[in-house]
């Protein structure tokens, strides 16, 4: 099956890079234990992807029942369609590569390497030290802490700070976007929020030491604010549909959880003056209390859109099409709209509507129909997927006269 897939530049709820087509497996599965430890970067990474996997999170007293489903009888594993992958670092380097987040040239990509390393040294010997799970007796634990903490803690926490410092962007490790490194270092750190003995050992020693580190680690974070359901999006419009109605028809079309926050008309005097809202008008699109707002209509659902996979944003051709099909409903609504609620006189305004009925209606459905038998998937507008612009569907619901139903438009009796 194909799915579309989407890549950030500043993370989840920031700035889009880049969407195309990709093949899907049906069946993704990532099996490891209840906790963040070396699963949580390959989580973060597939959240970060967008690609749908379901997490089995294995009970200690189950683990017998699942160790020998897989090679080297450990975890984490991915699963496949029945393929099994196996190794943290395979995994992850498999993923990266197939989705955008390795490197392309060999000196970012020794950079990475090198960050991923560093960590899992730093995870290796604090595993040792902290962990119940320890082939360590209590002395040799009380010996390996106490080397984490004034030797080997602050040796390779300082390289991988002086990494950051170096790099072109102290928004990520490696180059300017995200790679493995950054959801390698970010596995890391949900295991110190995570884990007590974690959280007691570094997690002031990067914040009052290496600030830097810390902020990068604690801004990277709230990306995945959605993952861990830290924040909640709000659509804020009128209770009706309007330019509303879109951004409500992909938000569930997307299964994605929102609260639709709907305004009394009579209410808005009101609620325009509070500073909530950006240019003062609807619709707005808030994520909180993470503070990010969208505004503007078609701003709003190229954002969304793009992150989740509903603008081909690496396809010209196809964004060509598909902002031309937006521009050509919008002109279909606003041109009537605009001489409707207008204050011309109501012989003027029955003139426009015969005049929009018999020309601008019928040359804007032909241009429509000849783009509809121009695509060689008839089963959709633009491509062989869903497009932003079919959930402008709805928008023409206070018109009186149009409703825009998908592919049929059909005038209101």
């Amino acid at each position: 099956t194909t799915e579309i897939y989407t890549r950030s530049i500043v993370g989840s709820v920031r700035c889009v890079q880049e969407t195309g087509i990709r093949i899907v497996r049906k069946d993704m599965k990532l099996y490891y234990f209840d906790g963040p430890g070396r699963a949580e970067a390959i989580r973060l990474l597939l959240f970060h992807a967008g690609l749908k996997f379901e997490d089995v999170r294995i009970k200690r007293e189950d683990w017998p029942k699942y160790k020998d489903k897989f090679e080297l009888k450990q975890v984490p594993a991915l699963e496949i369609d029945g393929k099994i992958l196996t190794q943290s670092y395979a995994i992850l380097e498999y993923l990266g590569s197939k989705y955008g987040y390795l490197p392309k040239t060999y000196d970012k990509l020794y950079k990475v390497i090198f960050v991923m390393n560093t960590a899992e040294d730093i995870y290796r010997k604090a595993y040792m030290a902290l962990m119940p799970s320890s082939p360590l007796d209590a002395k040799a634990k009380d010996e390996a802490k106490k080397n984490i903490l004034e030797v080997d803690g602050p040796l390779h926490l300082g390289a991988l700070f002086k990494k950051l410092s170096e790099n072109e962007s102290q928004k990520f490790i490696v180059g300017h976007k995200y790679t493995i490194a950054d959801f390698y270092l970010l596995g890391f750190w949900a295991t110190v929020l995570q884990n007590p003995d974690f959280n007691a050992t570094f997690y002031e020693v990067i914040k009052t030491k290496m600030p830097g580190l810390f902020t990068y680690l604690d801004e990277r974070m709230k990306d995945f604010n959605p993952y861990y359901k830290k924040c909640a999006t709000k659509l804020y419009y009128f209770d009706a549909a309007g330019h509303g109605e879109m951004i409500r028809l992909m938000l569930k079309a997307m299964k994605f959880p929102f609260e639709d926050i709907r305004i009394k008309i009579e209410d808005w005097p009101k609620e325009k003056e509070t500073g909530k809202f950006i240019l003062k008008e609807l619709p707005v699109v808030a994520c909180e209390p993470c503070g990010v707002k969208f505004a503007q209509t078609d701003a709003i659902m190229h954002r969304i859109g793009g992150r989740y996979g509903y603008l081909p944003i690496n396809k010209p051709e196809k964004l060509y099409k598909v902002v031309w099909w937006c521009n050509t409903w919008k002109d279909l609504i606003v041109n009537y709209m605009g001489f409707a609620h207008s204050s011309y006189s109501e012989e003027k305004k029955k003139e426009f509507r015969i005049y929009y009925f018999t020309k601008i209606v019928p040359s804007l459905f032909e241009a429509m129909e000849s783009k509809i038998m121009m695509n060689k998937c008839s089963d959709y507008l633009v491509g062989k997927s869903y497009t932003c612009l079919l959930y402008t569907s709805d928008a023409a619901d206070d018109t009186p006269c149009v409703d825009l139903g998908g592919r049929r438009i059909i005038k209101k009796k």
